[in-house]
C-alpha cells in the first residue's frame, strides 16, 4: 500500500459507501469468528483443559455476538449517518482489528502447544480461515485488511520458524502468500469500488444538475423575461388545473383579462425601450395587488391575465384595485407617463366549463369594455353570450360564403359646397349573405379582421369599385376605405396598386381613407405603406378625425391630403363648444394645407353652418344616400336635367339645399 492508501478518503460519498459496505459485511465477519471459536473448542476439547479452551472460546463467541448485534441493530443506516460519524467508525473498526486478530493468534498458539499433529493442522486451518475471512469482509477497508495480514500470518510464520516445524512453516508461508495476494486483489477491488462510488456520485451530480437546468429552463419557459411574471403558457396550464379542481370541488373562480389603455402611443412616441420599462413597472404594480388573486401573468404585448379565487364580488374588488393602481402615473427616466387599463371578467362555470371557453369569454368581455367604456371592467353576461353567438354565426358565414358574388359596393356623393358639383364618391361595402341575410358593414369588417380575411375582401371590393368608376365621368374622384389590417399589410397594398394599374384608372382620381386608430395601431408600418400609395399618385384622407388619438405633433408629420370631420361633430353643430372645435379643425386644415370634408351632413341647416365656417366639402343624406352604380347614374341624369340646374354639369347639390346656399351665399354659389 502507498502512504496515501493508509489515509481515509476525503470524499464524503466514498466514506458513506465504505460504511454501507461494512454495515453489511462486518456482522458476517463476527459470525465467522464465532464459528471458528466454536470449531476450535470442538477440535481441541479432548486435548486442552475444558476450563481453558471452553472459557476462551466462550469469551470470543460472546464478544463476537455482542459486536454482531451492535453492528446490525444499533449502528445507523447509511442514509442516516453523517460523514464525520462514518469516518470515526471506520477508524475505530480499523483499530479493533488489532485486539481481535491478536486474541485469535494467541488462542492459536495456546492450542498448538497441546494438540497432536492433526489437531495442530486444524488449528492452523482455523487461523488461516480467520485471516482470509477478515481480509475478505474488510475488502473495502484496506487499512484493516493489511493489519489482519500483519497481525496473523507474519507472527504465525515466525512462530513456526522458531519451533522448527518445517511442514507448518511451509503452510504458514503459503498461507501468507495467499493472504498477501488477496490483499492485492482487495486493493484492486477497493480501487474499483472507489471509482464506482465516485462515478456514481458524479452521475448523480450530473443528474441533479440536469434536473436543476431542466427546472430552470422550465421556469424560464413559464416566465415572462421582461416582467418576471408567469407567461401565457403557465397561465393556461394553471387555468386548466383550476378548471379540473373546481369541477371536482364545485367551487367557482374568475378569469380576468387586462389590456392597457394608451400604451401604444407611449411606445411609439418614447420608443420600445421605455415601453419595456413601463411594462416591467406594470408587472410590479400588478404583483402588489395580491388580495384574492391566485395568479397574475403577462399574456403578451400589453395584455395580462388574472385568476381570481371567489365570486363576482371578489373579482369586482380586484378589478377596482387593479384599475386604481394602474391609473397612477408612472415615472420612467424622468418622464411622467399615464396609462390605464380595461378588464374583462368571466366566471367558471357560468361563462364556460373549459379553460379555453371561459378565457375567450373574459376576452370578449374585455373587448366590450374597451369598445364602450374604456378604463373600466366588465363581466361576461348573458347578453354578451347572445352577441358572441351571433358573431360566431357571422364568422362561420364569412368563412363559407362566396364573397366575390355576395359583396357589393354602393357609392355616396361628396359635394363641393362652393360649386354644388359632385366632387367625388365614397365607396361603401355591403354584404348580403346567402346564409344570414344583409349584415351591417361594421360587423362583418370587424369579423373579417379577426379571421384575417380583410385583405381578400378589400381587394375584391376595390376591383368592383374601379369597374364602376370606369363608367363615371373622369372628373369624379373615388374615396375608398382601408381597414386597420389593410394599411399595415404589404401584400394588400401590392394588390391595390396592381388593380389600379390593370384598370388603367388615373391614380389622381383615387383617395384611400384611413382612420386614426388604424394609424396608431402600427404607426411605422402604416407610414411605410401610405408612402408607397402616395408615390404612385393617389391621395390619403384621415377618416373619422377627432375620435382617436389626435395630436398636432403627429398630424404635422402624416403624409395625408385630406381630413374628414367625424359625423359626431357635424350632428352637434348647434352646440357652441362643438362649433369651436370644428372651427379649430378647419383652421388647422388650412394651416397644414390639406383638404377638409364634413361627414354625416343630415340637414340644410348643418350644411349652411358648415359653409359659413369655411368648409367647402361635405357628404351626407341631405345630398344623397349611398346608392348602387345604376342608381347613381340615374340620379346624376335626373339632377342634371332639372330646370335651372343644367349649368351645374355633373353632380348637383339637391335643389332646395343649393337654392338656400345661393340665397345665403350668392357670391360663392354663382362662382361656378
Amino acid at each position: 500500500m502507498t502512504p496515501k492508501s493508509w489515509a481515509f478518503s476525503d470524499d464524503p460519498d466514498v466514506l458513506i459507501g465504505q460504511y454501507a459496505d461494512l454495515k453489511r459485511q462486518v456482522p458476517l465477519l463476527y459470525l465467522l469468528l464465532i464459528i471458528i471459536a466454536l470449531a476450535s473448542l470442538y477440535l481441541m476439547i479432548d486435548s486442552v483443559p475444558l476450563m481453558l479452551v471452553g472459557g476462551v472460546s466462550a469469551t470470543l463467541a460472546i464478544i463476537g455476538t455482542i459486536r454482531m448485534i451492535w453492528w446490525v441493530w444499533f449502528l445507523p443506516d447509511p442514509d442516516r449517518i453523517s460523514v464525520d460519524e462514518a469516518r470515526n467508525l471506520l477508524r475505530r473498526t480499523t483499530l479493533a482489528v488489532l485486539p481481535i486478530c491478536l486474541s485469535f493468534l494467541a488462542y492459536s498458539f495456546l492450542l498448538d502447544a497441546f494438540g497432536d499433529p492433526a489437531q495442530r493442522a486444524g488449528v492452523a486451518i482455523c487461523l488461516v480461515m480467520t485471516a482470509i475471512g477478515c481480509i475478505f469482509c474488510l475488502m473495502h477497508l484496506p487499512q484493516a485488511a493489511v493489519l489482519v495480514n500483519l497481525t496473523t500470518m507474519v507472527p504465525y510464520a515466525l512462530y513456526q520458524l522458531v519451533i522448527g516445524n518445517q511442514t507448518f512453516l511451509l503452510v504458514a508461508l503459503i498461507a501468507g502468500m495467499v493472504t498477501t495476494l488477496m490483499i492485492r486483489v482487495s486493493l484492486n477491488a477497493h480501487g474499483a469500488f472507489v471509482e464506482l462510488i465516485t462515478s456514481r456520485a458524479e452521475l448523480v451530480a450530473r443528474r441533479h444538475e440536469a434536473e436543476r437546468l431542466a427546472q430552470e429552463n422550465a421556469s424560464l419557459a413559464m416566465t415572462d423575461a421582461l416582467t418576471g411574471l408567469p407567461n401565457r403558457r403557465l397561465f393556461f396550464a394553471q387555468l386548466e388545473e383550476q378548471v379540473q379542481r373546481s369541477a371536482v370541488s364545485g367551487n367557482t373562480f374568475i378569469v380576468g383579462v387586462i389590456d392597457l389603455d394608451r400604451f401604444k402611443p407611449v411606445n411609439d412616441i418614447h420608443g420600445h425601450a421605455m415601453g419595456d420599462q413601463l411594462l416591467a413597472e406594470v408587472g410590479k404594480r400588478l404583483q402588489s395587488v395580491s388580495d384574492g388573486i391566485v395568479l397574475v401573468a403577462r399574456l403578451g404585448g400589453d395584455e395580462f391575465g388574472l385568476l381570481v379565487d371567489g365570486d363576482d364580488a371578489a373579482a369586482q374588488a380586484v378589478g377596482e384595485a387593479v384599475i386604481a393602481v394602474l391609473h397612477q402615473p408612472f415615472q420612467i427616466d424622468g418622464h411622467r407617463l399615464s396609462l390605464g387599463c380595461s378588464i374583462g371578467f368571466a366566471a367558471y362555470p357560468y361563462a364556460g366549463t373549459t379553460a379555453i371557453s371561459v378565457f375567450d369569454r373574459a376576452d370578449y368581455a374585455l373587448y366590450d369594455a374597451k369598445a364602450d367604456r374604456r378604463g373600466t371592467y366588465a363581466f361576461f353576461t348573458s347578453e354578451l353570450e347572445v352577441r358572441l353567438r351571433r358573431e360566431s354565426e357571422l364568422e362561420a358565414a364569412l368563412l363559407s360564403s362566396d364573397l366575390a358574388s355576395e359583396l357589393e359596393v354602393v357609392l355616396q356623393p361628396i359635394i363641393c359646397l362652393v360649386t354644388g358639383r359632385m366632387y367625388s364618391v365614397e365607396a361603401l361595402a355591403r354584404w348580403n349573405s346567402a346564409q344570414i341575410g344583409e349584415i351591417e358593414p361594421a360587423r362583418f369588417i370587424d369579423a373579417a379582421e379577426r379571421l384575417n380575411l380583410m385583405g381578400s375582401i378589400t381587394t375584391t371590393l376595390f376591383a368592383k369599385t374601379l369597374a364602376s368608376m370606369a363608367v363615371l365621368p373622369e372628373s369624379i374622384g373615388l374615396s375608398f376605405n382601408l381597414s386597420t389590417c389593410d394599411i399595415v399589410t404589404s401584400s394588400t397594398i401590392d394588390m391595390l396598386i396592381e388593380t389600379i394599374e390593370e384598370c388603367r384608372i388615373e391614380p389622381a382620381r383615387v383617395t384611400f381613407e384611413i382612420t386614426e386608430t388604424a394609424l396608431m395601431k402600427d404607426y411605422d408600418r402604416a407610414i411605410t405603406q401610405i408612402s408607397r400609395l402616395r408615390d404612385m399618385g393617389v391621395s390619403i384622407a384621415l377618416d373619422d378625425f377627432g375620435t382617436g388619438f389626435s395630436s398636432l405633433s403627429y398630424l404635422s408629420r402624416l403624409p395625408i391630403d385630406t381630413i374628414k370631420i367625424d359625423r359626431s361633430f357635424v350632428s352637434s353643430l348647434a352646440e357652441l363648444g362643438v362649433r369651436k372645435i370644428v372651427t379649430a379643425i378647419l383652421s388647422m386644415c388650412e394651416t397644414l394645407r390639406v383638404g377638409c370634408i364634413a361627414e354625416g351632413v343630415e340637414t340644410i341647416e348643418d350644411c349652411l353652418i358648415l359653409r359659413s365656417m369655411g368648409c367647402n366639402m361635405a357628404q351626407g343624406h341631405v345630398f344623397a344616400k349611398p346608392m348602387a352604380l345604376a342608381t347613381l347614374q340615374t340620379w346624376l341624369e335626373v339632377e342634371s336635367l332639372r330646370p335651372g340646374a343644367a349649368h351645374l354639369q355633373t353632380g348637383l347639390l339637391s335643389l332646395p339645399a343649393f337654392a338656400e346656399l345661393q340665397k345665403r351665399f350668392p357670391k360663392h354659389a354663382n362662382a361656378r
